[in-house]
């Protein structure tokens, strides 16, 4: 398929990264409520959200059930005036935006700021990582605003830098190709911001444990628990392997393609990656969508990007911030970390 990313998620049948999104117009749940565990649970305090659906319904209150006021639609950016609880599109989410023309759903609304102007830093020859700290940026074709603009790059997206120019930072792929990002708009990370958490537990001490019917990843040290996230795993048609398996690749950042049909994808940027199988499910963050709890993926573990961070920093093997990628490496006492996936 030769279509834009843009005009890809634009279509009734978005998919990203195996993202399946119910058919616009949906009115009502097709499974039974709940109340989720976490209230907020999808919302942190980010002061804007950037619309992921085609169409998103403003309501009257907090609640489906209620009348609609209005609409938002694809990449719209919205000022949140306040988080709240309410009853929820789906059994797995009760938490809504208050915005100034009413409420909004936070399944579908990426969280996302407006960040002060980035200072222009020097790009030695070993290169560098950053993120995009604006809502949209525009990835161009060379090192200006008067060049032709190849693509958007959201919120939270993590870019390899190899190069500066004119106040823009030459990207290149892990699988090549290139494009220029206003510095003002990207962050560089620095490498202390990805030092290794918890590096006096052994590794073989550490696991992860994912349960499919819970949507839940739990991290452990020995029979401690110390991080539990909400995640959306492979829905039935593309599934997360069941099973014992270890992370045998890291990256800090890739574009991730793939899939057929209604599911192919094409998404630039997807941060803080753990590979864990031979099919290449990882971890990983997600950009476009924000509703963990109910199956997503093509078969990845989606997280929101700091959580994926979290466990990008905690497992083995440590990642070296000048490469493009790590692997595993027991005789140096850098194993995979165990990463166990249940029904």
């Amino acid at each position: 398929m030769n279509i834009s990313r843009r005009d890809f998620l634009k279509t009734a049948g978005m998919a990203g990264m195996g993202l399946m999104l119910p058919p616009l117009g949906i009115e009502r749940p097709d499974t039974p409520r709940r109340k989720p565990t976490n209230t907020f649970s999808h919302w942190d305090d980010s002061p804007l959200g950037r619309v992921q659906l085609n169409v998103m319904t403003v309501y009257a209150e907090p609640s489906w059930r209620s009348a609609h006021r209005g609409y938002y639609y694809y990449d719209d950016v919205v000022p949140v005036v306040e988080v709240v609880e309410g009853e929820g599109l789906y059994p797995t989410n009760s938490t809504w935006l208050k915005i100034d023309e009413g409420y909004i759903y936070t399944s579908w609304m990426q969280p996302v700021r407006e960040e002060p102007p980035n200072p222009t830093e020097k790009i030695d020859e070993r290169g560098a990582w950053g993120v995009v700290t604006v809502p949209k940026a525009s990835a161009r074709s060379g090192p200006g605003d008067q060049f032709y603009e190849r693509e958007k790059m959201v919120y939270n997206t993590t870019h390899h830098i190899i190069g500066v120019e004119n106040d823009y930072y030459r990207i290149k792929g892990v699988y090549g190709g290139e494009y220029w990002l206003k510095a003002a708009e990207v962050r560089v990370i620095k490498p202390e911001e990805i030092k290794p958490i918890s590096p006096d537990v052994p590794p073989e001490e550490k696991r992860i444990e994912i349960s499919i019917r819970e949507q839940r990843l739990v991290c452990y040290e020995g029979d401690e628990e110390v991080k539990s996230f909400l995640v959306a795993t492979g829905i039935p048609a593309t599934p997360t392997p069941l099973g014992d398996f270890s992370v045998n690749l890291k990256r800090l950042g890739q574009r991730m393609t793939g899939g057929m049909g209604d599911m192919w994808y094409n998404l630039p940027g997807v941060p803080w990656i753990a590979y864990f199988t031979p099919s290449f499910a990882a971890t990983h963050g997600t950009y476009w969508h924000n509703d963990y709890g109910r199956m997503h993926s093509n078969g990845c573990v989606n997280l929101p990007p700091e959580a994926a961070k979290w466990i990008f920093r905690w497992t083995t093997p440590v990642y070296d911030y000048y490469e493009l990628s790590v692997v595993p490496d027991p005789k140096k006492g850098q194993p995979g970390t165990r990463v166990v996936v249940r029904a």
